[in-house]
């Protein structure tokens, strides 16, 4: 969920046009969209609306015939290499009420005339859901038809009474890619030991996470990228595939201490799969004997962080430590920095550290985002 943005007169608005996709929806709907209902003017109840979990969604209303309900981006250039139209898209049941989405295009100058519009492709509610309900799976459609054109694209929910549609990551993609290279720079890099396991519960469940975080690059040649398959496994014939993701780093709970782990990750677009993707290896640091420090005796902020970040003890601390995601020390603190209780990470580069804090003979890890 990332974005871009639009264009002067003819010439500026068609540069603007062209910056519109992708669309995330992170944040409130933009400006530049538009949202409205069919010529029939039912389904005035209820209209699309953003969520803050970063989607799009519209509910179902009883209406005496059928309400439609429009959401159409601003202009954009379809050419030879943005001419596939991608996007997520759930509902909330798997139950079929009778509701169709449709892929509508203008080639007209009115981003709100429902007569300009053409229907390019049509679903149904259980071609929505793709079998779950509530989960969010990728659907494609073919503009090619447009190349060389602007267009604005209408996605039209139809129902009566019927379900709650979700749409996310609205994208327009190279369709005639080749498949993208390899990636490259592995974190954790290959056969790193003692890699740091972030013991910290982020995701609230009363327990430890025990994550480590993984990160890549994309290659500097060949076509982009859209997205990657993320393994990981205990020798490199056993790799599982852990799930598909559109950004080059991901957390990965459940880690094992003092452990060999083999990963890869395959880079994918419409061309196709990477092939002779690099299989890494690494180990994780051994446990911690020690005791943790208690969460009532240290606390720090701002987390993520510019640079400063000021913490409290209610002990005295024996030692403070900055490493990274490679178990490098990149930072130590002294005496100044222990009384006055702030620590400047403001020379290091933007990305995820680990703070290692001691006191007396307990030892506890914390994720620090530097940005």
């Amino acid at each position: 969920m990332r974005k871009i943005t639009l264009l002067l007169l003819s010439v500026f608005f068609y540069l603007e046009a062209h910056a519109q996709l992708p669309e995330t929806f992170d944040t409130a709907l933009p400006g530049t969209w538009a949202t409205f209902i069919g010529t029939n003017g039912e389904g005035t109840t209820e209209d699309w609306a953003h969520q803050t979990a970063g989607y799009m969604r519209v509910l179902w209303e009883d209406v005496p015939t059928l309400a439609e309900d429009w959401l159409v981006s601003p202009q954009v250039a379809i050419t030879t290499t943005t001419s596939l139209l991608v996007f997520d898209q759930t509902d909330s049941a798997t139950t079929d009420y009778g509701s169709t989405l449709t892929v509508r295009i203008s080639t007209g100058s009115s981003q709100t005339t429902h007569a300009d519009f053409v229907i390019v492709d049509t679903q149904n509610e259980t071609d929505v859901t793709n079998g779950t309900a509530l989960q969010f799976s990728r659907h494609e459609v073919d503009l090619s038809a447009y190349e060389g054109q602007t267009v604005y694209i209408a996605f039209v929910w139809a129902q009566d009474d019927g379900d709650a549609l979700f749409l996310d990551n609205i994208d327009l993609e190279n369709q005639n890619a080749t498949a993208p290279e390899p990636v490259i720079t592995p974190t954790p890099s290959d056969t790193a030991t003692e890699v740091i396991i972030d013991a910290a519960d982020d995701n609230m469940d009363g327990a430890p996470d025990n994550s480590v975080t993984f990160a890549w690059e994309a290659a500097a040649t060949g076509d982009a990228p859209t997205s990657y398959d993320v393994y990981l496994g205990d020798s490199p014939t056993t790799l599982n595939l852990l799930g598909n993701t559109g950004n080059t780093t991901v957390d990965i709970t459940g880690m094992e201490y003092s452990t060999l782990y083999y990963w890869q990750i395959v880079a994918k677009n419409a061309g196709g799969d990477a092939v002779n993707s690099s299989i890494w290896s690494f180990t994780t640091q051994a446990e911690l004997s020690v005791g943790e420090v208690n969460s009532n005796d240290f606390k720090f902020y701002p987390n993520p962080t510019t640079g400063l970040i000021q913490f409290e003890s209610t002990l005295p601390i024996t030692k403070l430590e900055v490493i990274n995601l490679f178990g490098q020390q990149v930072l130590r603190t002294d005496n100044e920095i222990l009384a006055t209780n702030q620590l400047d990470i403001s020379s290091l580069k933007a990305g995820t550290y680990i703070m290692v804090v001691t006191i007396g003979d307990n030892v506890s890890s914390y994720k620090v985002v530097k940005q």
